[in-house]
């Protein structure tokens, strides 16, 4: 379509490898019918190599630019990580300050353009009319959610709990205006709100994008398409190599996080098997190998987990990241069902299934609250907030909602490609169903069911500790209500004051009250560290030996979780590096799976004594920032993704003026 002149080639080095430079025709930016396949499009983009190649085969402005832009911000971060760390979370607070609104309301236009193609263009295929689906329907949904969630679901499964107990203050509810009961059901609303349908929009919205143009129009396997329905062959120039060049930065960035906070649980789960740890309790507190919570040890995760991803990457997607990806699920679901067997089940069934009506009730409102009086601080702050100051403190939804947002739009880039690899032969309605409503009902039964299980033994601490605080003279108080009265409060029941902390219980039958003392088995789980609360969690349910099998399982499945995230990612980003060729040469495989490996690494093993995380904080802000220009990004997505609906369907023509 562009002549003889669209591109040049210049021979490099006695073996003929050629550098293709793009110079596509740019008379107008026109979408074109193209009747090229893959390599004819790879032909017209900035190269090095030969397409195919087992060797080499990159595009250099892409990969070049992203190595130099995350290794400079990793040298910056290692060399200034308080600076760092304040540098980019003023940023971060700029962002969340003045586009909040746009956070919120971008994802209630982006799920409505999705819930219209559902029905609309169901039955368009991600393929040929004769194209077959690559991977069975449960291998296939082990992928896109070991994928799209990795290791930040096991790291929240405490975020229900948080919620009730008012972590980071509570965002809506005020404790003089709702009882316990409405704050339960509230806190794992707030849960599913951050782990539903708004957190997968961005991976459905580019995968089905993606599949479209790559298994029906023949297009690379790369983010850059997905503005050619809006400005056509410009995608193959620089423009398209700085969506390339933001998508892997997201991408990079989004990892590194879950990198460090994987690294961080994990690390715990080996101290707490290396030290026989049962109840808050060490059977050998010099442990049987001496593994210490350290960053030096987390470095030893990151990198364990990454020579395991490269080793993923190189087995390929069949033998590696889908066999990975089944056993993971298989794993989770294992401990998803012995907890709620284990469990007061009944009470687990009605929490979740009363969570999610609330949910869906909530939604309208909750999806487009910005907290904009919140933010205007206290009411001394002089900046009219609340005269009452009754309402959730500043900074919530910086430390919540937007974070997560963030997060999951960083991930959009890597997710979305990914899932549009895996997903050649299915309806676009299947897709949208398996990629947001499927993994939401999924997420909803996970932390739901730990939420609910938390937060009723949360309750059972608290009301332990009662009879301790009306002796003390503090009935009804608010220490009362909340369980840390002084002198009368506890952690792991099992090292509780048994005359102190227990119920005054009355028998049905004889009308005789008698002392029970707390269990062993009741924890206060809100007084532990994050790392340490899942494995707190399941040990409540048996003794030593299920403390240390389940320690195990869970360790094994989250380990597993993290190696498929980081080599899904690896195997992304090569592609975005190669022009979105499916298969990318070796070597550049195991390059960026050390990349991503060694920036997280990097970043943990120069942080000082004094501030252990601040590097790492750093990163964590990062998605934010970067998502503010993927949220703009997306919207032009979800346009062109409505172009290609009807073109496809013969509604519009493809060879058309741009953004029309």
């Amino acid at each position: 379509p562009f002549g003889s002149d669209c591109c040049w080639s210049l021979q490099v080095g006695p073996t003929g490898r050629h550098l293709s430079v793009a110079m596509p025709g740019l008379k107008d930016w026109a979408p074109r019918h193209h009747a090229e396949d893959m390599e004819g499009h790879m032909k017209q983009m900035y190269s090095v190599g030969t397409f195919g190649s087992r060797m080499l085969y990159f595009n250099p402005v892409v990969s070049i630019g992203s190595a130099v832009l995350i290794w400079g911000f990793v040298i910056y971060a290692c060399v200034s990580p308080e600076d760092a760390q304040v540098e980019i979370q003023a940023w971060q607070s700029w962002v969340t300050d003045i586009w909040n609104w746009l956070y919120m309301i971008s994802q209630n236009i982006w799920i409505l353009v999705l819930l219209y193609l559902l029905f609309k263009y169901y039955n368009l295929k991600l393929g040929k009319e004769d194209d077959k689906p690559e991977f069975s329907d449960g291998t296939y949904f082990a992928m896109l959610f070991s994928a799209g969630l990795a290791t930040g679901l096991w790291y929240y499964t405490a975020e229900g709990m948080w919620h009730y107990e008012g972590y980071n203050t509570p965002r809506w509810m005020d404790t003089n205006m709702f009882n316990m009961n409405t704050r339960a059901e509230h806190a794992l609303m707030a849960t599913f709100f951050h782990w539903g349908l708004h957190g997968w929009i961005p991976y459905c919205c580019m995968g089905a994008l993606m599949a479209l143009l790559h298994y029906r129009r023949g297009f690379p396997l790369s983010i850059r398409w997905t503005l050619y329905p809006l400005i056509g062959e410009m995608c193959y120039g620089i423009v398209g190599d700085l969506v390339e060049i933001l998508s892997i930065l997201c991408t990079v960035f989004g990892v590194c996080t879950s990198l460090g906070l994987g690294a961080m649980q994990i690390n715990k789960g080996l101290v707490r098997l290396d030290r026989g740890t049962y109840r808050g309790v060490d059977d050998n507190p010099a442990g049987n190998v001496g593994i210490e919570y350290s960053k030096e040890a987390q470095i030893g995760v990151i990198i364990g987990v990454t020579l395991l991803a490269t080793l993923s990457v190189v087995a390929g997607l069949k033998r590696g990241i889908a066999t990975l990806a089944q056993i993971a699920f298989a794993l989770s679901l294992f401990i998803l069902g012995s907890m709620v067997l284990l469990d007061n089940t009944w009470y687990i069934l009605n929490a979740v299934t009363s969570a999610l009506g609330y949910y869906l009730w909530y939604l309208p409102k909750i999806s487009f609250h910005t907290d904009a009086w919140e933010e205007l601080g206290s009411s001394t702050d002089g900046m009219g907030g609340a005269p009452d100051d009754r309402g959730g403190l500043k900074g919530w939804m910086n430390a919540w909602t937007i974070f997560y947002w963030g997060w999951w739009i960083s991930w959009g880039p890597f997710v979305g490609t990914f899932l549009a690899r895996i997903s050649k032969g299915r309806r676009l309605g299947t897709f949208i169903l398996a990629t947001l409503i499927l993994p939401s009902l999924w997420s909803f039964a996970f932390l739901g069911g730990f939420g609910a299980a938390q937060i009723r033994m949360e309750n059972e601490a608290i009301s332990a500790t009662q009879h301790c605080a009306a002796q003390a003279g503090y009935a009804k108080s608010a220490c009362y209500i909340t369980g840390y009265c002084a002198d009368c409060s506890f952690t792991y029941g099992s090292t509780a004051d048994k005359t102190k902390f227990g119920w005054m219980q009355t028998d049905a039958d004889t009308g005789e009250t008698a002392w029970v003392p707390v269990p062993d088995t009741v924890t206060r789980l809100y007084n532990l560290a994050t790392e340490d609360v899942l494995f707190e969690h399941l040990q409540a349910y048996g003794g030593k030996e299920w403390s240390g099998f389940m320690s195990t399982v869970t360790l094994t499945c989250i380990i597993l979780y993290f190696v498929t995230s980081s080599d899904s990612a690896s195997f992304v980003v090569d592609m975005l590096a190669a022009n979105g060729q499916p298969e990318p040469p070796l070597p550049q495989k195991i390059f960026w799976a050390f990349t991503e490996g060694a920036a997280a690494a990097v970043l943990m093993l120069v942080a000082g004594d004094e501030s252990p995380q601040a590097a790492l904080k750093a990163v964590q802000a990062l998605p934010i920032v970067l998502g503010l220009p993927y949220t703009f990004h997306l919207f032009y997505c979800c346009q062109s993704l409505m172009i290609i609906c009807k073109e496809e369907s013969g509604a519009i023509p493809i060879e058309r003026k741009n953004f029309s």
